[in-house]
């Protein structure tokens, strides 16, 4: 038994054999204790899964994490002039790893200045009432604010509270002095300084101050910095709120407080830096799977979790693949599979404005944005976020199948007792925890936005930890990270890219029924919305709640059958797919009559028990000019949507106002495809959030046609009120 291990697993594989053996004596002899029915079942063989869970090094990609990030370090002019450090250190290991197809180069820059901003020296030193060191560079980068400009002041300290709204400087002179407040940077240096003039900003505002009141956040002063902003830009100290809560203490003591804060800042170049690596298919190269992982989150800024994590976790999935197709373990791929490790969004965005036909070929992306820190640790669990509703996918039950199956075969459920972990991943130096997980919503704030977007309309998932109780602070280290996590998180996603790199008829069948079976969980999610809807109507709410219920289950129903017509990217020539789909996509609409059907029942007896009239829901007015409007995109939102541009271009005009909340505009614009009358966007956008008011959806798209960046078209011509 030893010699099989030693010839199929490496030694330090082997070595943690013996220690998951050591750890959970009762696997194996006790598989019996083990219900299959309700073990999931991964879209590969187990035998691949047991190839990938001996391969795949929770180890290796701590060891990266340190190499990269092991400490904050004040950059070097040179990098900013030629190739930064980081970039090297990948390139140097997909060589190592032997994956030729591979480089360092720059692309476009967008949405950002074209200047980078370093900070130099930095020191925040109490004058009065004692001489003390406060805080410096060196000893914390994360303490001066991006953007601080050079200055040298010494001057009084005034506490002004957050010190966002000018209620705080009611009664207060801050000019010529320096402000403490408790705001993020940005939004106290628009006030303090650029409109009562003060010398600058002291803050303690670090997201998960509760939890460690020691973490030094990480921010800035301008989130919208450009080089030829003539605006007064200052600086801003960072300081923990252990440090921020005893001086003021001390001025709310009366204690006169001078401060001298000295720093020297940089401005270079801006150049738009990324790694790239491919895996080319053997048979269908021109299709091609992303992974992302923002290797840059700013040039200054260098977190070990966010996100040297995910970049560490995209190297190994690389690592792994060409070492089990150079073995034999699994075949060549049929799709390519490109791995980018970027500057958060610009980075990406960058290289597919660089390289176009990328664009056209990518069918998918997996996105890595802090996937390695201790779940028990940070409180936290394991997320994938689905794509919108604007973009039904076979992608997100691929991702989650897997996660699904390592997050239900690495717990300890007492159904399954005296058996632990039903297949244990672990890392000999990593934890024993248990995996935590959820299969959540679209939400973006990472690289996968730039493949969502309308303009490009790319599937697209995001993988992260949260929370994170270091996040965007001085202790964001490895320390915090986990190598069993590690482990864990490229089994999926390396699982994932497996199966979708070789995917044919065969997988295309497997697929068609996980979309099919997961997409009915979907359904019943979606039902349960829009019956709990009706049973909390107020009785002069329930006709309308009703016709909003009924649009939740419609949409519902409408997003399967795309999520299921999205398969048949796998299924290659022949008629026999192509029939047995439109076969399905008629038994789903079959049933969304039926569920459309039910619904109304409830209705009608929910009215009946309240003494009302089921009455059925026409179509206003409003409903039925909206319905012969047809937004159409211009050239300015053919690609991706630069809002920032967006905002410079309206800026001035008399516009007509709107409430949207976060993410409805973005699927708003999503939804406009040319094909899709407002009234139709709108309903698709309030089956994914709520209710939306027909004129705020209206007033928004008017919004963009006044950009430039639509044009609307009348169907039926309907004199506007």
């Amino acid at each position: 038994m030893a010699r099989f291990f030693r010839n199929y697993l490496r030694k330090d594989t082997f070595l943690s054999l013996l220690l998951v053996v050591a750890l959970f004596p009762t696997l194996g002899a006790t598989d019996k204790n083990v219900r299959q029915s309700i073990v999931p079942t991964p879209l590969l063989p187990e035998r691949v899964i047991d190839f990938l869970i001996n391969e795949v090094s929770g180890e290796i990609q701590l060891n990266n994490e340190q190499l990269l990030a092991a400490f904050e370090r004040n950059r070097k002019e040179e990098e900013y002039r030629t190739q930064y450090y980081e970039s090297k250190i990948i390139f140097e290991k997909l060589k190592e790893y032997g994956i030729e197809a591979c480089g360092i180069e720059e692309v476009p820059i967008v949405l950002i200045a074209d200047k980078t901003w370093d900070a130099e020296s930095a020191e925040l030193w109490m004058v009065e009432p004692e001489k003390k060191k406060l805080i410096c560079l060196e000893d914390v980068p994360s303490c001066l604010c991006q953007h601080s400009r050079t200055a040298d002041v010494t001057a009084d300290l005034i506490y002004v509270g957050p010190g966002d709204k000018d209620v705080y400087y009611e009664g207060k002179d801050v000019k010529g002095k320096l402000v403490l407040a408790t705001a993020r940077p940005f939004e106290a240096h628009n006030l303090a300084v650029r409109k009562y003039g003060a010398k600058g900003l002291v803050v303690y505002n670090s997201p998960n101050s509760d939890f460690d009141q020691d973490q030094v956040g990480w921010d800035t002063i301008s989130r919208d910095f450009r080089s030829d902003d003539n605006q007064a830009l200052a600086f801003g100290f960072q300081i923990s709120r252990r440090m921020g809560e005893d001086l003021r203490k001390m001025l709310e003591e009366d204690q006169k407080v001078i401060l001298q804060a000295k720093c020297r800042t940089a401005y270079y170049p801006a150049r738009n830096e990324l790694v790239w690596a491919l895996i080319p298919g053997k048979d269908k190269p021109e299709e091609e799977l992303i992974f992302t992982a923002h290797l840059f989150e700013g040039i200054a800024k260098q977190g070990a979790n966010d996100n040297i994590s995910g970049s560490v976790s995209i190297l190994e999935t690389a690592r792994v693949i060409t070492t089990l197709i150079k073995e034999g373990k699994i075949p060549p791929l049929k799709r390519s599979i490109r791995f980018l490790w970027v500057e958060e969004h610009v980075g990406t965005l960058g290289y597919l404005m660089k390289y176009p036909e990328v664009q056209k070929k990518c069918f998918a992306n997996i996105n890595e944005d802090m996937v390695g820190e201790s779940l028990l640790r940070n409180f936290a669990c394991f997320h994938m976020h689905a794509t919108p509703y604007s973009l039904p996918s076979y992608l997100n039950d691929v991702v989650a199948n897997f996660i699904e199956y390592v997050g239900e075969t690495n717990r300890d459920n007492i159904v399954h007792r005296p058996v632990k972990f039903i297949k244990p991943i672990l890392s000999p130096t990593g934890t024993k925890d248990p995996f935590f997980y959820e299969i959540e919503k679209y939400y973006g704030a990472s690289d996968h936005d730039i493949f969502l977007d309308g303009g490009i309309s790319i599937p697209a998932v995001g993988l992260n930890v949260w929370p994170d109780m270091w996040y965007h602070s001085n202790l964001d280290r490895p320390d915090k990270s986990d190598s069993t996590q590690f482990k864990r998180v490229s089994v999926i996603d390396t699982a994932a890219a497996i199966f979708l790199a070789t995917a044919s008829k065969k997988e295309a069948y497997q697929l068609l029924g996980e979309v099919l079976s997961r997409g009915s969980s979907r359904l019943g999610e979606e039902e349960r919305r829009a019956y709990a809807l009706l049973s909390l109507s107020a009785p002069g709410d329930l006709k309308a709640n009703f016709k909003e219920a009924r649009n939740i289950v419609r949409q519902a129903f409408l997003r399967e059958e795309q999520a299921l017509r999205s398969v048949e990217l796998f299924a290659g020539e022949g008629d026999g797919f192509r029939a047995y789909l439109e076969r399905i996509c008629r038994r789903l609409n079959q049933k969304g009559e039926l569920s459309t059907e039910a619904l109304k029942g409830h209705y009608e007896a929910s009215a009946a028990a309240l003494g009302l009239k089921a009455e059925e829901p026409q179509m206003t007015a409003e409903e039925k000019r909206l319905s012969q409007l047809v937004p159409i995109r211009t050239a300015l939102m053919k690609g991706y949507f630069n809002r920032r541009e967006f905002a410079r271009t309206i800026n001035g005009m008399k516009l007509p106002s709107y409430d949207l909340r976060r993410y409805e505009d973005f699927e708003i614009r999503n939804f406009i495809d040319g094909k899709r009358n407002v009234l139709e966007i709108r309903n698709a956008v309030s089956a994914e959030f709520r209710p939306l008011p027909l004129s705020d959806v209206e007033n928004y798209i008017r919004v963009l046609e006044a950009g430039g960046f639509i044009t609307i078209e009348g169907r039926v011509r309907i004199p506007r009120k």
